[in-house]
C-alpha cells in the first residue's frame, strides 16, 4: 500500500513539474486556440451578414424602377464572390441585351460558366439561358456571329441530366438551322434530318418541346 501511495506521489510531482515547467507554452497555446476560435467566429458573423446585405440590396434593387440605380449597384454586387453575385450578373446580362450590348452580355455568361460556384446542374441551366439568348439575337439580328459561342453554351450542358435534355435537342435542332447556309438546303441536310427524328422520338422530350420543333420542321419542308 506504501509503494502504491509512493508511486501515486511520485507521479503526481511528476506531472506537477512538467506542467510547472511548461506552464508559460500551456497559457500560450490555449491563447492561441481561443483567439483563433474568435477569429473563426467573427469570420462566420462577417461572412453571413454579408451574405444577408447582399440578399437586401439585391432584391431592393431588382425590382427598382430606377434602372441607372439598379444597373450600379447589380454591377458592384456582380464584383462579390457567391450565389448573388451570378445573380447580379444575370441582371446584367438581361440589361444588355436590351441595350444590344451583346459583347458585354457574353462575356458576363463566361465569368458565370467558368467560376467554380456552380454545379453541373447551374451550369446547364445558365448555358441553356445563354443559348437561346443568343439564338434570338442571331436570328434578329441575321448575322451569324455568335453561332460559335451558341456550340459553347450548348456543349456545356450535361447529357447525364434528364431534366435538359429537351432543351439541349431543341438548341442543337435549332442552331443546325441558322448553320445552314441556304434555308433551302434543309430537305437536303441529313444530319438536320436525323436530328430532327431522334428528337421526336425520344420520349425524353416533352411533348411542347416537340411541337415547337414539328412547326419549324414543317415550314422548312413546305418552304
Amino acid at each position: 500500500m506504501n509503494n502504491t501511495n509512493q508511486v501515486n506521489n511520485t507521479l503526481f510531482q511528476s506531472v506537477s513539474e512538467l506542467i510547472k515547467k511548461n506552464i508559460k507554452n500551456l497559457i500560450i497555446i490555449f491563447v492561441i486556440i481561443f483567439l483563433l476560435f474568435l477569429t473563426f467566429q467573427g469570420y462566420s458573423f462577417y461572412k453571413i451578414n454579408k451574405i444577408n446585405n447582399l440578399s437586401v440590396t439585391y432584391f431592393t434593387n431588382k425590382n427598382s424602377d430606377d434602372s441607372i440605380t439598379k444597373y450600379s449597384e447589380m454591377k458592384i454586387i456582380s464584383n462579390e464572390v457567391g450565389f448573388y453575385s451570378i445573380l447580379s450578373k444575370l441582371e446584367l446580362i438581361k440589361n444588355n441585351i436590351d441595350n444590344e450590348e451583346f459583347d458585354l452580355s457574353l462575356k458576363l455568361y463566361n465569368e458565370i460558366l467558368d467560376s467554380n460556384d456552380l454545379d453541373n446542374s447551374y451550369v446547364s441551366l445558365v448555358a441553356i439561358n445563354g443559348a437561346y439568348n443568343f439564338i434570338d439575337i442571331v436570328i434578329k439580328s441575321k448575322n451569324d456571329k455568335y453561332i460559335n459561342n451558341i456550340n459553347k453554351f450548348i456543349s456545356l450542358i450535361d447529357d447525364n441530366l434528364d431534366n435538359y435534355i429537351g432543351s439541349k435537342n431543341e438548341l442543337l435542332y435549332l442552331v443546325s438551322i441558322l448553320s445552314l447556309k441556304d434555308d433551302s438546303n434543309y430537305k437536303n441536310n441529313s444530319e438536320l434530318l436525323l436530328l430532327y427524328d431522334n428528337l421526336i422520338n425520344n420520349e425524353k422530350i416533352s411533348l411542347e418541346i416537340k411541337e415547337r420543333v414539328k412547326k419549324i420542321h414543317e415550314f422548312y419542308i413546305f418552304i
